[in-house]
């Protein structure tokens, strides 16, 4: 399951100061704060759900409800996304939503490298 992977790699994962853990199958798009454990943490990764395009099934539209307050922004739509590393401690991270006329940017987020803040050193 699900679960027992993320048991098992989380602390990996926060240990090695990753910045952001792009995951998929879910067919919705979803991005969450920097967690650790299921809480907000400004050393843990950000969590992108990002498994939209592509299936039979059709679009994921259950959420958890109420939005968890790590929830920062989630959408059921085709969609597809872009993600640049700027320098050694900027990331640009471009959702765009493709179930309109055109594609348009529907979320967006800088994300600052753990590399470079001192309170995330290792």
């Amino acid at each position: 399951k699900s679960d027992g992977m993320k048991k098992s790699m989380e602390g990996l994962l926060y240990g090695a100061r990753v910045d952001v853990v792009f995951a998929g199958h879910v067919h919705a798009y979803e991005r969450f704060a920097r967690v650790y454990s299921d809480k907000a943490d400004s050393c843990g990764p950000v969590h992108i759900t990002i498994g939209d395009g592509g299936n039979r099934e059709g679009l994921a539209s259950k959420y958890i409800d109420p939005k968890p307050e790590i929830s920062l922004f989630r959408e059921g739509s085709f969609e597809h996304g872009r993600f640049k590393v700027v320098n050694t401690s900027h990331e640009l991270w471009e959702w765009h939503r493709n179930d309109d006329v055109q594609s348009i940017v529907a979320d967006t987020v800088w994300l600052r490298s753990h590399v470079s803040d001192p309170a995330c050193k290792v």
